[in-house]
């Protein structure tokens, strides 16, 4: 278990010894939630009922956007700031990854739940996210953990815009799409 996937249960369980805000204590806790929803998704896949997948899957959709919006407005320009080479480079593969997921994203939001391709973009969908967190947590974390940045103030700035968009009012689009998802309902 990583470093900053202990603190980040820690956290959850009121007994963190790093800051509560710790940037890279807040992106495992979203990794967590985000494997959580993964799982949840496949239970609801393999019942076979297809607006509870569509739910699971758009909970999904919400949580990888919310956490892209994050990463890429204040974690990645913080993390860009500091790092430098090798570092540098990895930090433009994780991007490159978010946008891809990003596309996979709206594929989903804009397919119904019964459509044959459902599946099979979750599926991708959820191993390209699996795999941009491990990465992310065995490679890029330990080295941002050694460096300049200011974890606690980035983490505050994270937190801080993450209940922002957490809390603002949800457009009619948005919900035109979910029900497009689970089968016009």
């Amino acid at each position: 278990m990583s470093v900053a996937r202990k603190k980040a249960a820690q956290a959850r369980r009121g007994k963190a010894d790093a800051h509560p805000h710790d940037a890279l204590v807040l992106l495992t806790a979203d990794h967590n939630e985000i494997g959580k929803l993964i799982r949840e998704f496949e239970r609801q896949r393999r019942a076979g009922d297809s607006v509870e997948k569509g739910k699971a899957a758009l909970r999904i959709c919400h949580a990888v956007e919310l956490y892209a919006a994050i990463k890429h407005e204040v974690f990645y320009p913080a993390a860009d700031a500091v790092l430098d080479g090798e570092d540098r480079a990895l930090l433009g593969k994780a991007q490159v990854t978010h946008d891809g997921i990003q596309d996979l994203v709206e594929k989903v939001e804009n397919t119904p739940a019964d459509d044959p391709s459902f599946d099979a973009t979750m599926a991708v969908l959820a191993e390209q996210a699996e795999r941009l967190m491990k990465n992310e947590e065995e490679a890029l974390f330990p080295r941002l953990r050694h460096s300049r940045l200011d974890l606690m103030g980035t983490g505050e700035r994270m937190a801080a815009r993450k209940t922002e968009l957490g809390t603002r009012p949800i457009d009619r689009e948005r919900v035109r799409q979910a029900r497009k998802v689970m089968g016009g309902r």
